[in-house]
């Protein structure tokens, strides 16, 4: 441009607001000392991308069509997933001397020093919307790990298919994803997966190994802690309560309600109590033995006469009394099939000979 105009300048000459609205935006930036285009969409005079749009303009650099552009999965590698997406970049090329990136922000100058160091050469700067930079890396990201995470999870499955670990659970980091099992009153750590992964990447992972799940959620100070319960057999009895205590539980056979949340399962709905005739599935304690009701193994009644047991009995390894090791695919337990019908007193003294030992 011939001559620097300021942001202000722009807006009104290109008609995107008005005096007044430029006086309101000019009132918070001095109060706040946030930039002037920051406040002037907060106050919601102009959008983001209408900033974006005239910062191209103000610094001469080009205004990127975000949707056209098409990520080069090699150059993203180059970076951290958690790096571009906090800061809205894609970078776009490179070359022996200079990087050019696409950017929500063009003033970031902590982050385009960092890619300047990081890669030792020029950076090129373009600006485009940071909503659809943001949507466009969450959709490569995703091409990306899908796959990696499915392996990784059928890895896993593998592992745990004739056990008594009938829930997974998952802490995403930023960095990286916790993976536990747990059944039976026993949690083990299993695995470790590096990078980032959303609640998103989790359901797809399930849903290309094609599994249908029950799930809970719980989250706090920007932490996710998710719960998957894969649902995959049937119980071979009706009319009889049903104790569930392996890898896959059972569903029960007709229309069903549930203590937790739903996905890729028919016939299944949410309620906080059993629906009088209707089969339950219940993961929590507190629901009574009822025909046609399914329990996990952890959320059995406390006294029952009769009742259909589909678990598997969990005992320390003897190679490793717990551990982990080859013997025991590295969990450090060993599994025995119980599958019939039996009393509280049955089942309770079946755990505890396998965890604590006989007498």
């Amino acid at each position: 441009m011939s001559k620097w105009k300021s942001i202000g300048q722009l807006l009104l000459e290109y008609g995107l607001t008005d005096d007044e609205g430029l006086r309101e935006g000019l009132k918070m930036h001095k109060a706040t000392g946030m930039r002037l285009g920051e406040a002037m969409v907060k106050l919601g005079k102009v959008s983001r991308d209408d900033i974006n749009w005239v910062l191209s303009k103000q610094l001469d650099i080009p205004f990127v069509i975000v949707e056209d552009v098409i990520p080069n999965d090699e150059l993203l590698g180059k970076f951290s997933r958690q790096f571009l997406i906090e800061n809205r970049i894609i970078p776009l090329h490179e070359t022996d001397e200079q990087i050019t990136i696409v950017t929500e922000d063009p003033l970031n100058d902590t982050a385009i020093d960092l890619i300047r160091n990081s890669f030792n050469k020029k950076v090129n700067v373009s600006t485009g919307s940071g909503r659809k930079i943001e949507k466009v890396l969450k959709k490569a990201y995703e091409k990306a790990t899908l796959p990696e995470l499915i392996n990784f999870l059928e890895g896993i499955v593998e592992r745990i298919r004739e056990t008594s670990f009938y829930r997974l659970d998952f802490l995403p980091g930023k960095t990286s994803c916790r993976i536990n099992v747990f059944g039976a009153g026993i949690s083990r750590h299993i695995a470790t997966l590096q990078g980032a992964f959303t609640k998103q990447d989790i359901f797809g992972a399930f849903d290309g190994l094609d599994i249908p799940f029950l799930y809970d959620t719980f989250t706090g100070d920007d932490n996710l802690f998710l719960s998957v319960y894969p649902v995959v057999n049937r119980p071979d009895v009706r009319g009889t309560p049903v104790i569930s205590g392996r890898y896959g539980l059972c569903l029960p056979p007709d229309i069903t309600f549930t203590d937790t949340a739903i996905h890729g399962l028919a016939g299944f709905f949410r309620a906080g109590n059993p629906v009088p005739g209707y089969g339950y599935f219940a993961t929590k304690k507190g629901c009574p033995a009822s025909a046609d009701s399914v329990s996990v193994i952890d959320a059995a009644p406390d006294d029952f006469r009769e009742c259909y047991i589909d678990a598997y009995i969990p005992g320390k390894c003897p190679s490793c009394n717990a551990d982990g090791c080859g013997d025991c695919n590295d969990l450090g337990y060993r599994f025995t099939e119980m599958k019939g019908v039996y009393s509280s007193d049955d089942l309770n003294r079946r755990l505890k000979e396998g965890i604590h030992g006989k007498d």
